[in-house]
């Protein structure tokens, strides 16, 4: 028979296993849980991937999330506390947090990078505003010129129609 946990009991029977004292194994944990060891370690693995949960257990620093899954404000902070280091520390740092020295270089390169676009970006967008600008002024002219030209053959018409003579050019 297949049971349905529902995410909450999930939770915190993963909580649960985590948080368990070092003389306890996680065998006896889940047999006190009523649960297969393998269903444990299914759902530990799922957190460990956020596939099961979005937060939890993994918020609260009892999974590693992959550098992979760290937020842009996550990545600017560790790169800042980084920057202070000296190499032995920055190992020291890189493995409490489970990073590679790699990934803050490349952290810090993207932000660089991110940062000349922005200001390159910004020179873009004034010229496209000031064309914008400039071609929606053009089209007004025209737009006036051409509904006076429409006028002009109306009142011709009309007059020709009215007196029926016809203007010699």
């Amino acid at each position: 028979m297949l049971t349905k946990y529902s995410k909450e009991f999930k939770m915190e029977a993963v909580k649960k296993v985590l948080t368990r004292k070092k003389d306890t194994s996680i065998s006896s944990m889940a047999r006190s849980l009523g649960i297969k060891i393998s269903t444990i370690h299914g759902w530990i693995k799922a957190m460990e991937t956020k596939y099961l949960i979005e937060e939890g257990p993994t918020s609260g620093g009892l999974i590693k999330k992959s550098p992979l899954q760290w937020s842009v404000k996550e990545r600017f902070d560790s790169i800042i506390e980084a920057s202070k280091l000296s190499q032995e520390e920055l190992s020291e740092y890189c493995r409490k947090k489970g990073i590679f020295p790699h990934h803050l270089e490349n952290w810090k390169s993207q932000f660089i990078e991110s940062f000349g676009k922005g200001r390159s970006d910004d020179s873009e967008t004034k010229k496209l505003k000031n064309e914008l600008k400039n071609l929606s002024f053009e089209l007004r002219r025209k737009e006036k010129a051409l509904a006076e030209a429409a006028a002009l053959l109306v009142l011709k018409k009309k007059a020709t129609d009215l007196w029926g003579l016809e203007e010699e050019v």
